[in-house]
């Protein structure tokens, strides 16, 4: 059996998207994970979607991780890309060379 992929949502509802702030948040992580977690993107390891709402409101961009159901509020690209180097290995799915 295939280990389960670990996957970013993040919140693009209109309290975590107030003044674009969610938005920004996901241009980040998209840019932070292409630089650093590219193998694991393109595999299907790891992968970043959006929601209209996860229903965790606050004012601040919020992110849930899967398959642990983790969420943060106004995470850093730096904090997410840890954590899902943590959560990929955690669940068996081995990172790219450059980071064992």
């Amino acid at each position: 059996m295939t280990p389960p992929s670990v996957r970013l949502l993040v919140c693009v509802g209109p309290r975590c998207d107030a003044e674009g702030k969610s938005r920004a948040l996901l241009a980040s992580v998209e840019k932070c994970f292409a630089a650093t977690l590219a193998d694991e993107l393109s595999s299907g390891r790891l992968s970043i979607t959006t929601r209209d709402c996860l229903r965790l409101c606050t004012r601040d961009p919020v992110v849930r991780f899967e398959p642990s159901g983790e969420a943060l509020s106004n995470p850093t690209p730096d904090e997410l890309a840890r954590l899902a180097r943590e959560a990929l290995a955690e669940h068996g799915l081995a990172l790219s060379p450059r980071y064992d």
